[in-house]
């Protein structure tokens, strides 16, 4: 395998320190990048990315070893705030292609946009038949006129953005020597894909409803089949595939990719045999909580 050509800086470093043209503090430095073979593009050592691979037991991380909650900790708080959360950023892209007739933009076909949307964990609400059994997989209630669903429905992938940064007055300076920075918050994106969910019966969506207006009261308006609501809508769920975590400062919280089989075996008491150390999300607490939710 042939050496990646160097550059031409080592020859004229060399000269101008000959000619001693530049500080003696400018030449030390010079010199030093001469004693290195440089490529054609700078490359950032995998020791300073670090190794994000997903660990295969996250449960077996010795916390007092990190310094940092284990990566199962990790899951039970990133499942704990997409409980408590009542919103999120879905990430979607235009189509490549958008109709002179639509009211949007052509110089925006195929680039991303972020919107935030009403979401609810209310799958446990679900009937035995559809439920996934209160996996993490967040209930949506979808406006058909949204650019959100426009985007889906137009063959769009998805991702489902949720942060703890609206509590930074509650969490306070929650890293050592710092003030208070959101960048010291939880934060999670949810990968995967929308499933509309079938006609419900009755007692089924008045039980859905019931769970997803606590959170939302003035959804009552445009929820699926109101008589006169200004906005058709649907039920959905993010189907959930990946979970990237950043828990906040990396040398006392983790970041990096979750382990799925966790995410989902996680219910709220407890977690399903063999997953983590059978904690459930309502074992763990968000920076700034206060008491039990």
């Amino acid at each position: 395998m042939k050496s990646p050509a160097k550059l031409a800086l080592p020859s004229a470093c060399k000269l101008l320190a000959v000619l001693n043209m530049l500080p003696q503090t400018v030449l030390t430095g010079l010199l030093a990048l001469c004693s290195v073979s440089l490529t054609s593009a700078w490359v950032i050592p995998q020791s300073v990315l670090g190794n994000d691979a997903n660990p295969p037991d996250s449960s077996s991380v010795d916390e007092d070893a990190l310094a940092r909650p284990s990566w199962f900790t990790s899951a039970l708080m990133a499942r704990r705030m997409l409980a408590l959360s009542s919103s999120g950023v879905i990430a979607t892209v235009f189509p490549d292609s958008i109709p002179p007739s639509a009211r949007t933009p052509s110089t925006v076909a195929g680039l991303p946009i972020g919107l935030r949307e009403y979401i609810a964990d209310c799958d446990g609400s679900l009937p035995d038949e559809l439920s996934h059994g209160g996996n993490g997989d967040p209930t949506i209630l979808a406006l058909r006129v949204a650019t959100t669903f426009k985007n889906i429905g137009a063959g769009s992938n998805l991702s489902l953005e949720v942060d703890w940064w609206d509590h930074l007055a509650d969490a306070g300076p929650v890293y050592p020597g710092l003030p208070d920075s959101p960048a010291a918050l939880p934060r999670i994106t949810l990968f995967g894909y929308l499933e509309t969910l079938p006609e419900l019966s009755d007692s089924a969506s008045a039980t859905l409803e019931k769970c997803f207006l606590r959170s939302h009261p003035d959804a009552k308006a445009w929820l699926p089949g109101v008589p006169g609501a200004p906005h058709a809508s649907f039920w959905a769920r993010l189907v959930v595939t990946q979970a990237y975590w950043i828990g906040g400062f990396g040398d006392v919280q983790q970041i990096g990719w979750m382990n799925v089989t966790e995410w989902k075996g996680i219910r709220r008491r407890s977690s399903l045999d063999g997953v983590g150390d059978g904690r459930g999300w309502e074992d763990v607490r968000l920076p700034g909580e206060k008491g039990k939710q």
